[in-house]
């Protein structure tokens, strides 16, 4: 058996899984968000570790002695700050917040943004720690002798007593040369960091350690394998690769495919990012900000119940919703878009303007899938993951946005679990492959209709135009909101 942990950015979740990838038991807590000032959003690094703690604890009763390997997967982008002696300073910058914003910027006047993306796979946006470091030694915060921390490493540190993290999670901070896995040297000078504020890099599908937690039952040796970050494990969860894309819709919208050699945009627009995932595996996708957290958002503020859309497609009627709350990743890479709405008029309701914001959400992950595809990566089908799939109208939307097929799966919730038990099978040698994972069950496929993605093609070429129009536009209120 296997206990797969999944730090996520709204909660930990922990599994106990079987060699059949059945989920025997389950631990879920949820993860506060610090937002104690304006442009901030912290995890304290401590809690993450004492939930997941509980959580293998909750999991292995009963089970303590047929533990076979504990397996590990965390969100990206997280950076926190701590001491010599491992005693953490400060919390957990997510990709959430925005105080380094201004960073983006930095870089990008130094001409070395896109050379950056050529050799990191990551394009100069806010949220990756290369951002945040920047920021932080900006306000004189990142002291000699202070380590840097992308949160698996505080974990695995608390479980070995060794400072290291997986190739997976290290693709996403900024600093690691996608090409040859090692930490890249004009990013580490970019920044003033150095090698030795940065932890060891190891391959997550391999086994790093055999460790006991005899505080918590497990007092026979059980493999400790670091896994990978939270989106590459759903695409090992349901054994998607190449023409198979996973549709990721939790508090962001993320689309992302599988492939053994690392594809960078053409365009010096740096549309996508490019990671690692295991052995040997990169993943090409993109990010938006803005996915569920966009709905919640407005179910919380506006709509006291229900979420029904309308049945007309919004966008051919001229209204669209510009759906970022939270700035922008991909494909715009823009920390100063905002939520807009256009086009509503006296004869529209609460159903036009929800389909508005799905529709939203849908094209900014068209824009990233269309600039995917023009460097010559096929995607013929999705499948969908996180809690966004519950919500059977969103899917038809995506589907004909996307004009693909979106397989829907019976568990949509545990597919990182499941990634992570898969990378565990291949730690230990029970996988010689990835490529022998197929289908964890019988999806079930809304299949897009023909006519409405010729409607949706048009509006994606207007929501692109709408997009750099709005840009200009908030450069004109930001200069405003500075004095």
């Amino acid at each position: 058996m296997f206990v797969s942990v999944d730090i996520g950015t709204s909660s930990v979740k922990v599994g106990l899984v079987d060699h059949n990838l059945n989920v025997l038991k389950e631990y879920i807590a949820e993860v506060p968000l610090i937002t104690h000032a304006p442009l901030v959003a912290e995890h304290d690094l401590k809690m993450l570790w004492d939930l997941t703690i509980r959580g293998i604890q909750e999991v292995v009763k009963g089970y303590e002695g047929r533990v076979e390997a504990i397996s590990l997967s965390t969100y990206l982008h997280g950076l926190a700050v701590l001491s010599r002696d491992s005693e953490v300073i400060m919390n957990v910058m997510t990709h959430l917040d925005r105080r380094c914003s201004s960073e983006q910027s930095v870089i990008e006047k130094e001409g070395v943004g896109y050379e950056l993306y050529r050799r990191t796979g990551c394009p100069p946006i806010f949220v990756f720690p290369l951002c945040k470091a920047l920021w932080l030694v900006r306000k004189g915060m990142l002291k000699s002798g202070c380590k840097l921390s992308l949160v698996k490493d505080y974990i695995v540190y608390k479980l070995t007593g060794n400072y290291v993290v997986d190739y997976g999670v290290a693709s996403g901070s900024g600093f690691l040369n996608i090409h040859n896995l090692k930490w890249e040297p004009s990013a580490l000078e970019l920044s003033r960091v150095s090698e030795d504020m940065l932890p060891e890099l190891y391959e997550g599908a391999k086994v790093y350690d055999y460790i006991t937690l005899p505080n918590i039952g497990i007092r026979n040796k059980v493999a400790l394998v670091l896994g990978s970050f939270d989106g590459a494990l759903q695409n090992l969860g349901y054994g998607v690769f190449r023409e198979d894309a996973v549709l990721n819709l939790g508090s962001t919208a993320v689309i992302r495919t599988l492939l053994h050699d690392p594809v960078v945009d053409k365009s010096p627009d740096a549309r996508f990012f490019v990671y690692y995932a295991a052995d040997g595996y990169r993943v090409v996708g993109g990010a938006s900000n803005n996915g569920m957290t966009v709905i919640e958002w407005v179910r919380k503020n506006f709509i006291k119940q229900g979420l029904e859309l309308s049945e007309e497609i919004v966008c051919r009627d001229g209204v669209y919703v510009l759906p970022f709350l939270t700035g922008e990743r991909y494909p715009f890479r823009d920390p100063n878009l905002t939520f807009a709405v256009l086009g509503l008029r006296l004869e529209h309701n609460q159903k036009h303007f929800l389909r508005a914001i799905v529709e939203g959400i849908a094209l900014t992950v068209k824009s990233i899938l269309d600039a995917i595809e023009e460097n010559n990566v096929v995607i013929e089908r999705v499948h969908c993951a996180g809690g966004g799939c519950n919500y059977e109208e969103f899917i038809k939307v995506f589907s004909n946005v996307l004009c693909k097929p979106i397989a829907i799966h019976s568990k949509p919730r545990e597919a990182v679990i499941l990634g992570a038990s898969n990378i565990a099978k291949k730690a230990l040698g029970y996988l010689r492959s990835f490529e022998e994972l197929g289908d964890i069950d019988k999806p079930t496929y809304v299949h897009p209709d023909i006519s409405a993605c010729k409607v949706y093609l048009k509006c994606s070429e207007k929501f692109v135009d709408i997009v750099k129009k709005v840009q200009n536009l908030s450069k004109v209120l930001f200069e405003a909101s500075s004095y």
